[in-house]
């Protein structure tokens, strides 16, 4: 059995030489099917792993109290976009009452105009932050020092700047000890921040960090539109005492809804990963009718080749060779050429995926499985369409094949 298998891919490997052009072209919807599905998997894989870095930045035992949701799903509610903003009485409220947090802070988040000498950028987030806020975050300040308790209470003008703003106001100088104009007002330079890098082409690094206490002075009730920053062991338990906490600071009853929103990245990991799956499955859907074009085109010719080869496969079962050995012949022709355009599509799109990483700054991550369902797609397009020519080719009688002209 195992010489008959042999030496019906030895004939078979003849026939797709003997007729290459026409072997590739059968090939063509295999390639394109094969090819769509590695760099599909390889470009989600890849924005997978980018967003999965960034928020393990954070961390997912990070809870964030804000008046809305990360994910709105559904039409509009007019009464969420006219809740009250998170305030220093949630914040105070939470810090005294919370009791399975590690750390609470805040942070609030504006967008500011800056400029250094003749060097200026527009719309730059600048977010007021509280002395343990880069802890909770997982910030670190790589030049210079973090704030300290007396910045806070002091409200000073001081600043830390991302890996950005360093490169694009500051150039070549170094930084620290310089004054940035933030609005119009003046801070001191203390420290720059490690580089993040950037999400979707969004630069996590553009940022400036001032005393909380400092945007209140100069913004006032403007700026006390705050998020508050939790650092929890147990973020289960303390999502839950944080919607008690502030179901009481809010004075809802117990059938009034919340008018405020718990944020973790884990949420919106999930609700990341939905999305990329349903990208995923549509995109194998549209590789799957390609693999069924390439395999029609793959039975097309098998049985073109069939009527070519009637007289030699009369010759062959005149001189003895059975029904099967004809049956496999063909077959595992069919299948040799869907696994080569399998094979080509795998390493066409190895090819596309890893341009297309480099381009977009994006990690190159194509997993096994990918591989190994384009190997079974284009194995599986060969036997099913290759039954029929295959079995075709067994049931002829060598009577009739050896008169045929």
């Amino acid at each position: 059995m195992f010489e008959l298998i042999l030496e019906s891919i030895r004939v078979s490997f003849e026939s797709i030489h003997n007729n290459k052009l026409r072997s590739f072209l059968t090939t063509l919807g295999i390639i394109i099917g094969v090819m769509t599905v590695i760099i599909v998997v390889s470009i989600i894989a890849g924005l997978q792993s980018k967003v999965q870095q960034v928020f393990s930045s954070i961390g997912s035992n990070v809870i964030y109290v804000q008046r809305h949701s990360w994910i709105s799903m559904g039409s509009r509610d007019l009464r969420k976009m006219m809740r009250n903003y998170v305030d220093f009485d949630d914040f105070k409220m939470i810090k005294e009452m919370i009791s399975s947090a590690e750390d609470v802070g805040i942070s609030i988040s504006r967008m500011f105009p800056i400029k250094y000498r003749n060097e200026h950028l527009e719309a730059i987030q600048t977010q007021g932050v509280s002395e343990n806020s880069f802890k909770i975050n997982n910030v670190s300040v790589e030049i210079g020092i973090a704030f300290s308790a007396d910045d806070i209470k002091y409200k000073r003008n001081v600043c830390i700047i991302g890996k950005d703003i360093q490169k694009n106001i500051f150039k070549n100088e170094n930084p620290i000890g310089k004054t940035l104009t933030v609005d119009g007002k003046k801070y001191l330079v203390q420290g720059i921040t490690e580089e993040k890098g950037s999400v979707f082409g969004q630069s996590m690094d553009e940022v400036i960090y001032i005393p909380y206490t400092a945007m209140i002075k100069y913004y006032g009730e403007e700026s006390k539109r705050l998020s508050i920053e939790v650092r929890s062991s147990t973020p289960d338990e303390t999502i839950e005492e944080l919607r008690w906490i502030m179901r009481l600071s809010h004075s809802l009853k117990q059938n009034e809804g919340e008018n405020f929103s718990i944020n973790t990245s884990d949420a919106l990991m999930n609700q990341w990963k939905s999305l990329t799956t349903a990208i995923f499955l549509i995109m194998i859907a549209i590789g799957s009718l390609s693999l069924v074009v390439g395999g029609i085109g793959i039975m097309n010719i098998m049985l073109v080749s069939v009527s070519e080869r009637t007289r030699e496969i009369g010759i062959r079962k005149s001189i003895g060779a059975k029904d099967r050995e004809i049956l496999l012949q063909f077959l595992f022709e069919s299948i040799t050429i869907s696994l080569t355009g399998g094979i080509i599509g795998i390493f066409v799109g190895f090819i596309i995926a890893f341009t297309i990483s480099k381009f977009s700054n994006l990690p190159f991550a194509i997993p096994l499985w990918s591989v190994l369902l384009g190997f079974l797609f284009s194995v599986s397009a060969g036997l099913f369409f290759g039954i029929l020519p295959a079995r075709k080719a067994a049931a002829l009688d060598p009577v009739e094949c050896l008169r045929y002209e």
